[in-house]
C-alpha cells in the first residue's frame, strides 16, 4: 500500500489551497497623489483654455470685416474692404468714435472708418502720408478731431488732409471701402 499512500499524499498536496501570503501593495504616497492631481488639473486647465481661445477666435472671426479683391467691368483689379452692416457700425462710431482697422490687405496702410451721419461714410489712412507706423493718429473724443502723436498736428473728423478712400453703403446695407482708388 505504500504506492497508494504516496499517490494520495501527492494528490492531497496538489489540491491543497495555497496559503502563501502575498504582500499587500504599497499604499500610494501623498506626494504621488498630489502629483497626479497637479497633472490632471493642468491638463484640464489647458483643455479649457484652448476651448475658450477657440470660442473667442471663432466669435471674432465671425464678426470681422472682409477684405477682398475683385475686378471691375474692364478687368482692372479692385480692392474692396467690406465692414459689415452700416446700422451696427453707425451706432458704434456714434458711441466710441471712428474705427481703426489694421490694413485689410495685410500691408502697413491702416485705415479709419468714420460715419458723419446719414449716408456720409468716410475712410482714410490712419496716419499722415509718409509717417512711420507708430504715428497712427489718435481720436480725441472731446475735440472731435484726430491728433498726430508724433508731431501734435490735428485733423478734422472728416479726415481732411489725409489720404482718403471711397466708402459707400450697398443696397444690402453694408459699408464697403474701395482701397484701390486712394485720393489725396
Amino acid at each position: 500500500m505504500g504506492g497508494q499512500d504516496a499517490l494520495a499524499r501527492v494528490l492531497e498536496e496538489i489540491h491543497r489551497p495555497h496559503t502563501r501570503r502575498v504582500a499587500d501593495p504599497d499604499p500610494p504616497s501623498h506626494a504621488a497623489a498630489a502629483k497626479r492631481r497637479t497633472v490632471l488639473f493642468t491638463v484640464l486647465g489647458a483643455v479649457l483654455a484652448a476651448a475658450l481661445l477657440f470660442a473667442v477666435v471663432t466669435r471674432v472671426a465671425g464678426t470681422r470685416s472682409t477684405a477682398g479683391s475683385t475686378t471691375d467691368r474692364d478687368g482692372n483689379r479692385v480692392a474692396r474692404f467690406e465692414l459689415g452692416r452700416a446700422t451696427d457700425y453707425a451706432k458704434t462710431i456714434a458711441r466710441d468714435g471712428p474705427i481703426l482697422f489694421p490694413d485689410p490687405q495685410g500691408r502697413s496702410r491702416d485705415i479709419y472708418v468714420q460715419h458723419l451721419g446719414g449716408t456720409d461714410w468716410l475712410a482714410f489712412e490712419a496716419r499722415v502720408s509718409g509717417a512711420p507706423r507708430q504715428c497712427v493718429l489718435n481720436w480725441e473724443r472731446d475735440g472731435r478731431q484726430f491728433v498726430d502723436p508724433c508731431d501734435g498736428r490735428t485733423y478734422p473728423a472728416d479726415g481732411t488732409g489725409l489720404v482718403r478712400f471711397p466708402a459707400r453703403v450697398t443696397d444690402k446695407g453694408r459699408v464697403v471701402v474701395d482701397l484701390s482708388t486712394p485720393a489725396p
